[in-house]
């Protein structure tokens, strides 16, 4: 019985976030990552968040920040960010059938970290936190859930 449910486990068609990962790996040279599944649009398929943490794809200011959204057998990118930093959070509201994303944006010359919503535009988000149409938040954002916290936050639940 154990040989037969190893076999299964094997057989099983990979995780989206596998998926994502092998996109990311051929696509942009991302090897190192952190990465969270969440429904952003309502269609009831998950998109990818994924943090390249690759020394190329990070700087003083951050790391870059993809969203990936399941198209046929791969994905779409409908956000390439750059300048990101955790916590990275999925808001309660919406934005042309999207949930707006918050980022955190410190370092590289940013004296008081604060947080940014991301808004989908229709076809995208905004590639860079730091100016519009990113908007730059006097304090959190209210609710939303946390989907990459920052080092020494737990995740929400």
């Amino acid at each position: 019985m154990l040989a037969l449910a190893a076999l299964l486990f094997v057989a099983a068609p990979p995780s989206s976030q596998d998926a994502a990962a092998a996109f990311m790996r051929e696509t942009y040279a991302v090897t190192e990552y952190a990465a969270a599944r969440h429904d952003l649009d309502g269609d009831g398929a998950e998109e990818v968040l994924v943090r390249a943490t690759n020394r190329d794809r990070c700087g003083s200011g951050g790391c870059a920040l993809f969203v990936l959204s399941p198209k046929g057998d791969g994905f779409s990118v409908v956000m390439e960010a750059t300048v990101v930093n955790p916590p990275i959070r999925v808001l309660n509201t919406t934005t042309n059938g999207w949930k707006d994303l918050a980022v955190t944006v410190s370092g590289g010359g940013v004296t008081r970290p604060y947080e940014a919503r991301l808004r989908f535009d229709g076809g995208r988000y905004p590639a860079n936190p730091t100016v519009p149409p990113a908007e730059a938040l006097a304090g959190p954002a209210p609710g939303g859930q946390i989907l990459m916290p920052a080092p020494e936050e737990p995740p929400t639940p």
